[in-house]
């Protein structure tokens, strides 16, 4: 019997309204930084644990894991804000935006839902930051210069929304980029939806 792999991580899906406005962000920092490859409208989410490849019979245990964590967690607000990159302004690979408010529960509920993880064997994550990434830098530049320019984003008017259920994703990398499918959908203190 062939035993079949996927690739997948567990996040917060955005509305097309918020999907609207971070590709408006992105138009304005177009201008300003060339040699990126842009994340495309519809492709934006906020990743709460990357899981990675795993056999078919494992998603079994990350539905338990995600349906008994969720239990005992509430809907909560969020609101993006706040442009950064990494590693560093001087040497920035992934430039992203991040939360203006919200920042601790989505924390909170990512570092549960990595503790579950790691009791089915799936590796800790040491580091959490809550981003959602607007591009990837494909060659050197140095960003130091735009971080007055940044401040501009530091509240992006109509992105406040209610998490109430977060998403199990299959990524699929193909030549013209990655193709998210959403496996499964959980409603926090409810369980599976």
């Amino acid at each position: 019997m062939v035993t079949q792999s996927i690739r997948c991580f567990v996040a917060i899906e955005l509305p097309d309204k918020v999907q609207h406005l971070l590709t408006g962000v992105q138009g304005s920092l177009r201008e300003e930084i060339v040699g990126a490859s842009w994340t495309r409208k519809g492709n934006f989410h906020l990743t709460l644990k990357f899981i990675g490849e795993v056999e078919d019979e494992k998603i079994a245990q990350i539905d338990s894991v995600l349906q008994r964590t969720l239990l005992s967690y509430k809907p909560f607000l969020i609101e993006v804000g706040g442009i950064g990159v990494f590693p560093s302004l001087d040497r920035p690979r992934v430039l992203w935006i991040g939360l203006k408010d919200g920042k601790a529960d989505v924390s909170r509920l990512a570092g549960a839902i990595n503790r579950g993880f790691v009791k089915i064997g799936i590796r800790n994550e040491s580091r959490f930051h809550p981003h959602l990434t607007l591009a990837r830098l494909r060659r050197p530049v140095n960003l130091e210069s735009k971080i007055e320019f940044f401040k501009k984003f530091d509240k992006v008017i109509g992105t406040e929304l209610t998490v109430n259920q977060i998403a199990l994703i299959k990524s699929e990398l193909q030549r013209s980029g990655a193709v998210y499918t959403s496996l499964k959908h959980y409603k926090l203190g409810q369980g599976e939806s």
